[in-house]
């Protein structure tokens, strides 16, 4: 993979931990910014807001598509790096970090879409240090020390305490 444009005509997306929105243009811009499917802007518009419209409602992930990105709240500026993704093609998303910035609430509302995703086709990949999160949500887990694999299996067959022992290199009191 070369780059981004390589990794999305490969169906590979990317949600940072830091957002890549702009924060003055409409949710429904952002999604179109670098993707307009015509020069045409007002009916590309109509095109992608009625694609999102059919994705929000595939996906659970609801998004005010006319509101400014600056207004809106974190879980919903979230939701719309996922739904860009999405719309570009994704079927393998990573999220890094992707619980750092959210309320409680915000990320047990992440998990039942990140579950509905995953129940569909979609490759979670979910970088994070949160030890309960990748038990919960991952069927697998690799973790990387010093640049290299020291631990890569099944859940079902580690434990908080094993991960974060392979994460630092030695047990974890």
């Amino acid at each position: 993979i070369t780059g981004s444009h390589d990794a999305i005509a490969r169906g590979i997306g990317m949600v940072h931990q830091h957002f890549k929105l702009v924060d003055t243009l409409s949710a429904l811009d952002n999604v179109m910014l670098g993707a307009e499917p015509s020069w045409r802007l007002n009916a590309a518009r109509a095109e992608v807001r009625r694609k999102l419209d059919t994705l929000m409602a595939e996906s659970g992930l609801k998004v005010d598509l006319d509101a400014l990105v600056r207004d809106l709240p974190v879980g919903e500026r979230q939701r719309l790096e996922i739904l860009k993704t999405l719309y570009r093609g994704a079927r393998i998303l990573i999220l890094d970090e992707p619980t750092a910035v959210l309320t409680p609430q915000e990320t047990e509302a992440l998990f039942v879409t990140l579950r509905g995703l995953r129940e569909r086709g979609t490759t979670l990949l979910l970088i994070t240090h949160k030890l309960k999160e990748i038990m919960a949500l991952c069927d697998a887990v690799t973790v990387m020390r010093g640049g290299e694999v020291v631990l890569d299996c099944a859940i079902a067959d580690t434990s908080v305490d094993a991960l974060a022992q392979a994460m630092v290199g030695r047990r974890v009191q």
